[in-house]
């Protein structure tokens, strides 16, 4: 993070890039335990509260959040992870295993743009693709899908 980027805040308390990954054993009792669409209470989170001892964890689509005393560590969620992840909000079934959680790369740590310069030709940007019926979305601008 630069140093005139205020740091993210969940709950009041701030929000830091994690250094190493986590791994997230899931099990059948974590499973049956979970609630569905529930960034708080879905299965791997229930699992990552539990391996970790954390006091709260949210699993999103593209993040995974640790509370532990005063901070929040954000995490990636990998592609296997989150495909599980949609699977289960859509009715399915979540697979008991190990799921990994890696720091975010250079390039989505937060308070990174880029190189600051600015562009020498305007380029068409692609319309994003939001997953439907499934969790919301982690974000601090609740206006970019309709207020969800």
């Amino acid at each position: 993070m630069t140093k005139h980027t205020k740091p993210r805040r969940i709950d009041g308390l701030p929000v830091y890039d994690a250094k190493r990954p986590i791994s997230i054993t899931v099990t059948a009792k974590d499973v049956a335990n979970a609630k569905r669409k529930s960034p708080g209470a879905c299965v791997a989170a229930l699992a990552a509260m539990r391996g970790l001892h954390a006091k709260e964890v949210r699993v999103h689509l593209g993040r995974v959040y640790v509370r532990h005393t005063q901070s929040w560590l954000r995490y990636e969620t990998k592609p296997r992870l989150r495909n599980e992840i949609i699977a289960y909000d859509r009715g399915g079934t979540f697979e008991p295993g190990e799921y990994d959680a890696p720091p975010p790369s250079v390039g989505h740590r937060a308070g990174e743009r880029g190189s600051g310069r600015p562009s020498t030709h305007p380029s068409k940007r692609r319309r994003p693709h939001f997953v439907a019926n499934v969790r919301v979305r982690a974000t601090t601008n609740a206006r970019t899908r309709g207020g969800e």
